[in-house]
């Protein structure tokens, strides 16, 4: 074929090469079309409006200092939860780590992260990525009362045995293993395998599932992004036999970032618009509801301020870097639940 080419001289090895660059775009935008269609045709199936919830609140205090609008943005370890195809955009491998008392104390939700770019002809990343929420103090009271009637089921009068009365706890897993590879110059590919455990009183449960995305550089300091997560629908299954479905969700967002030399600095801001599949009129609060929207400002790439909303929420947040070193902080408001503080902290080498 080189010899083929060469025969037309270097004028038509570029025109091939561009258009051959042209067709592997096209291909890529054409397959998560066609796995978007096909989570469209997945919401006619059955499938669970909260399951595994706690995959849906999101990761890392700079993202959620911006409202969740990370799509279109994702360029550190964390983009192996908001859009796996970002893992390519790392110069160095990172690790990262976040803490968070949800509404107050009354769930704790932890992520760690790494993610390691490849050397090769075409630049690519993997990552691994676990992610923990769980609550404490769960008060068991079902079943512990003296039944007189026989019936199975507690009656006003019947006296209730509070002495048996137990507490348990509910601490579930996700496991993330991200690929992401640049296709070209401005698009690029990825895609989680998700692993999912749970454990609620004493019963668990075991599932998986995979999750896609795209970045498509624009013009401009644009960029687009995509992400459907549990593209396939993803399959949940209790000791106790109760078996649940997690249903297609895509996200959609767009990034804009500027240098601005009078401010010896950085702006970005972002908008990401949620459409989750499983026949909610909005997504979960925490991972925001159908718009999400954020903005940075970097000053010297190391002071960062943030403001977003999230779900009509207010966001919040502030972050430090110092060689290679960093530390984020993220608000979430939320009247009815109480206020949620996240700390995250990042090393790159």
């Amino acid at each position: 074929m080189g010899y083929l080419l060469g025969l037309f001289g270097p004028g038509f090895q570029g025109v091939s090469i561009r258009l051959a660059a042209r067709g592997r775009i096209a291909a890529g935008i054409a397959l998560l079309a066609g796995l978007m269609a096909v989570a469209g045709s997945d919401r006619a199936m059955a499938t669970d409006k909260y399951a595994a919830e706690f995959m849906k609140i999101g990761v890392g205090a700079r993202a959620l200092g911006m409202g969740g609008a990370f799509v279109a943005l994702a360029n550190d370890a964390t983009a192996a939860y908001w859009n796996p195809a970002g893992l390519v955009r790392m110069e160095q491998a990172e690790l990262s780590f976040m803490h968070a008392e949800q509404f107050g104390d009354l769930a704790n939700h932890d992520y760690f992260g790494f993610a390691q770019p490849l050397t090769g002809d075409t630049r690519s990343a993997v990552g691994v990525s676990l992610i923990r929420f769980g609550v404490d103090g769960i008060l068991e009271t079902a079943g512990h009362f003296v039944d007189a009637n026989g019936d199975g089921e507690y009656q006003p009068g019947e006296q209730i045995l509070t002495d048996d009365f137990r507490t348990g706890s509910d601490a579930e897993y996700g496991l993330l293993l991200s690929y992401a590879r640049e296709m070209s110059g401005r698009l690029s590919l990825g895609g989680n395998l998700k692993l999912l455990r749970q454990g609620l009183l004493d019963n668990t449960s075991f599932g998986f599932g995979v999750d896609l995305g795209a970045l498509y550089d624009l013009n401009g300091g644009l960029t687009v992004g995509a992400r459907l997560a549990d593209a396939t629908t993803t399959r949940i299954s209790w000791d106790t036999g109760t078996k649940e479905s997690v249903a297609p969700s895509l996200v959609l967002g767009l990034n804009w970032t500027r240098n601005v030399p009078g401010l010896s600095g950085r702006v970005t801001a972002g908008a990401d618009f949620n459409r989750p599949m499983d026949g909610r009129e909005e997504a979960a609060q925490a991972a925001g509801g159908d718009f999400q929207g954020g903005m940075e400002y970097w000053y010297n790439d190391a002071v960062a301020a943030r403001v977003g909303a999230d779900a009509g929420n207010l966001t919040a947040g502030a972050g430090l870097r110092y060689r290679g070193f960093g530390v984020d902080y993220a608000y979430l408001e939320n009247a009815e639940l109480d206020a949620t503080h996240r700390v995250s902290a990042s090393a790159r080498f």
